[in-house]
């Protein structure tokens, strides 16, 4: 009899195993007002088969009070980082952040650089050391 070896799964498998495994978080007034410096109201994130990539690409998209101009997005690329964490830069040096799972969903952590978003309105940028912007906890949600 022969023993079979146990496989850990990637933390891409563990985390994404599907083009629709999506997370998504919206902030109630009752926590945004509990956090004054949050600026993020909105946060989903999910694979983006459109990108070209040899690891995993996430199209990433917050909405934020006191900014107009709705969704703002930005595409990650993100590779293992060892354990169960993904390491995810930023497309266009806008920055990076770590992906790692957590009850019942994923810990969205921005990364040293910030996180860079844009629209047809402009810019935004999450600071690691600003503001309450620095962690999102997500869950799986429907694609779209």
């Amino acid at each position: 009899m022969f023993a079979t070896p146990t496989f850990a799964q990637s933390p891409q498998d563990l985390m994404f195993p599907s083009a629709d495994s999506c997370y998504q978080r919206s902030y109630t007034a009752a926590h945004l007002a509990k956090h004054p410096a949050q600026r993020v109201t909105e946060l989903r994130l999910g694979p983006d088969a459109g990108m070209a990539a040899t690891g995993l690409a996430l199209r990433v998209e917050v909405r934020l009070r006191g900014t107009p101009g709705g969704w703002f997005e930005g595409y990650g690329y993100c590779e293992s980082a060892g354990g169960v964490t993904l390491d995810c830069l930023m497309e266009g040096d806008a920055g990076d952040f770590a992906v790692t799972p957590a009850r019942g969903g994923i810990l969205v952590t921005v990364g040293r650089s910030g996180m860079s978003f844009e629209n047809d309105a402009g810019f935004v940028t999450l600071e690691r050391n600003r503001g309450d912007d620095r962690s999102f906890l997500l869950r799986p949600s429907p694609c779209g």
